[in-house]
């Protein structure tokens, strides 16, 4: 029995360490504050940031003080804080004072020190934050008079907040709201509600997403409008009288009706009886159905306006009806509606714009969120400079195209004018030398280009 003893001391002894490491351990969680937690209102750094503490005081002590513990790159010097204090359910007394000390920390004194066991529920707002996004740590320090009347300062070290870096256009906003100029650009009524340079910046990249969506709306819808367009014009060009009613309602119809209306039609009507197409496909099939009507009517007045006698030489040619339209008329026609294609391809891209009433977030739509969250109109211009970047230089593209296609149908090209211009030129300044070479080189661009150096009259005369 005498050996089994040091074994039985030995055991002891493990027991007694282990229950009083397990006393040190439960005391040492009792020190910090129980479920406390630190958030923040704001998701991005660099701006006025609201920090909120929520945690339970401990249950051995009155805490007499509290030290926010903000790390280097935060600034509370401007800082407010607003204080609530609960017992249980019971709202207490919360008369405090607070400020900020010299190693950043905001320190909060309360004039009678919190019971134990109670709930803190402390706001600290006007902390400027660092740009860089990431986690940092808040720590804590308070003091802890206990029931024995020892004063201790504990930690809660175990608070963080973890934010994003704000956008470019945010950090450049934020700096014009300090600029004198940009204080006296915002004072005129109009330029403040309109062109607000805050809102320029931030509104750009915001829009960025819906004018690609707008585009990429009429990029798909375009195509299919110009093939439904071209078979819409043969059935109201067709000899069965049928066939020629429904084409004819088709186009009455849609370009009769606004295209706010046949939008809801689709979107709604279409959903009511059971068919459900997703947004983007329903947005493609209302500009079809609408260009095709208006694309219609301009390929049927191209192919009537090339005259009989080039179906006659095709047909001469051993052409059928078909392939005279695939060969000679239909390129010509193209040439000739070519300008007018491109306008309805401008007007098709701003109509998108109604698709804001069904939800679709193409430009306009997040043009109208954005201004509805901030209050300004500037969105709305920024969204008019998208459109612009499409239509200015389609329209210019359309001057062009008709005055290029003004020349080819009269038989005078740009490079032909240019060349009669300079033979011109030659002819006036060789008149002042020769009159005979000056009316030889003026024969240039009346007729056909003769060889006067080797023309036999040339050598008669001399």
């Amino acid at each position: 029995m005498s050996t089994h003893v040091p074994r039985l001391r030995r055991i002891a002894a493990v027991l007694v360490l282990s229950l009083v490491a397990a006393m040190l351990m439960s005391a040492s969680v009792a020190t910090a504050m129980t479920g406390a937690r630190m958030t923040i209102d704001q998701k991005t750094g660099g701006q006025l940031t609201r920090f909120t503490f929520q945690g339970a005081t401990d249950a051995d002590g009155e805490v007499t003080y509290v030290d926010v513990l903000f790390p280097e790159g935060f600034d509370a010097t401007a800082s407010e804080v607003d204080l609530t204090l609960l017992e249980g359910l019971t709202r207490i007394s919360a008369a405090y004072t607070f400020e900020t000390l010299e190693n950043g920390a905001v320190r909060v004194e309360f004039v009678e020190p919190v019971p134990a066991s109670s709930n803190i529920f402390m706001e600290i707002g006007n902390v400027d934050t660092p740009i860089e996004g990431g986690t940092y740590a808040i720590p804590m320090e308070y003091g802890v008079t206990t029931a024995s009347g020892a004063t201790e300062v504990r930690e809660q070290t175990d608070l963080t907040v973890t934010y994003e870096t704000p956008e470019q256009s945010e950090v450049i906003s934020r700096w014009l709201d300090e600029q004198k100029w940009v204080e006296a650009w915002n004072s005129l009524t109009f330029l403040s509600i309109f062109l607000k340079p805050q809102q320029l910046i931030v509104s750009f990249p915001l829009l960025l997403k819906g004018w690609y969506m707008s585009i990429a709306l009429v990029l798909c819808a375009f195509p299919i409008s110009i093939i439904g367009g071209l078979a819409v014009a043969f059935m109201k060009m067709a000899k069965v009288p049928p066939i020629r009613w429904i084409a004819s309602a088709y186009i009455n119809v849609i370009r009769g009706t606004p295209l706010f209306l046949q939008i809801f039609v689709v979107f709604i009507g279409l959903r009511a009886s059971g068919v459900r197409l997703p947004d983007f496909l329903s947005a493609v099939v209302v500009l079809s159905l609408n260009s095709s009507a208006y694309l219609a009517e301009i390929f049927r007045a191209g192919i009537q306006s090339i005259s009989k006698g080039q179906f006659e030489a095709a047909s001469s040619l051993g052409m059928t009806y078909w392939q005279a339209m695939q060969h000679v008329i239909i390129p010509q026609t193209v040439r000739r509606v070519l300008p007018t294609m491109t306008s309805e391809f401008i007007l098709l891209f701003k109509d998108t714009a109604l698709f804001a009433a069904v939800g679709i977030f193409e430009l306009m739509m997040r043009a109208q969120n954005h201004a509805a969250r901030s209050g300004n109109l500037t969105a709305y211009v920024v969204a008019a400079v998208y459109y612009l970047i499409i239509t200015i230089p389609l329209i210019n593209l359309v001057g062009r195209l008709e005055v290029r296609l003004a020349q080819s149908e009269h038989g005078v090209t740009t490079v032909s004018r240019r060349r009669r211009r300079g033979e011109l030129l030659a002819a006036g300044a060789a008149a002042a030398v020769d009159p005979y070479r000056a009316g030889a080189a003026a024969a240039i661009g009346d007729g056909p280009q003769t060889d006067f150096d080797n023309s036999p009259a040339k050598h008669e005369s001399r």
